[in-house]
């Protein structure tokens, strides 16, 4: 898949196939995150990389899926397969906004995920500080976001939204539909003076 694809199909999916996730595509997801563009070059993420199942169960159990659908979180045969965390190293960066940082690793995960023919859900309700215990996480190490991953066992497409309703739906196969504005509705023309 060409890039200008992956980034206009690239959707959240929030069903996977119970199919584990080599631990080497995981680390080359990080690797991707870990050259992405970082404001002054700081890079202040670190990367978390879970797959082992009671891991993963307690991972799930810290976060809050779909919001705008009805029992939107996946059931247990549908959970992902693994997670990356996106950590903040405040001994790096000493600030609570790493939102440039995240979003960059982000996107670098979430785009390279479906090279490998993956699904991913960028998750940001959390219970953080549930999850620091967890990854028994030094101080100056606070969870910022979590990437949901796996190989998908749903499609999700964009569709036009209509009344700008921006609450994305299931349709009548179960999959997911998730309306975007029109490019002409979001692209402003500068005026030169």
């Amino acid at each position: 898949m060409d890039l200008l694809t992956a980034l206009k199909e690239r959707r959240s999916i929030r069903k996977f196939q119970q199919k584990p996730v080599p631990r080497e595509v995981l680390t080359a997801l990080v690797d991707c995150a870990r050259l992405a563009p970082y404001p002054a070059n700081v890079q202040p993420l670190k990367f978390a990389v879970v797959h082992e199942p009671e891991m993963l169960y307690n991972v799930f159990t810290c976060t809050k899926w779909a919001g705008y659908l009805k029992d939107g979180a996946p059931t247990p045969d549908e959970r992902p397969t693994a997670y990356i965390a996106v950590l903040g190293d405040r001994s790096i960066k000493n600030s609570d906004n790493f939102g440039v940082e995240t979003g960059a690793a982000g996107m670098a995960i979430t785009l390279a995920a479906l090279g490998y023919g993956l699904g991913s859900c960028w998750l940001g309700a959390l219970n953080r500080d549930r999850l620091a215990e967890l990854f028994q996480l030094p101080d100056t190490l606070v969870v910022l976001d979590m990437i949901a991953l796996g190989y998908p066992a749903q499609k999700s497409t964009a569709v036009p939204m209509e009344q700008g309703n921006v609450r994305y739906y299931l349709d009548e196969n179960n999959d997911i539909k998730v309306p975007k504005r029109a490019l002409g509705d979001v692209l402003y023309n500068v005026k030169q003076s």
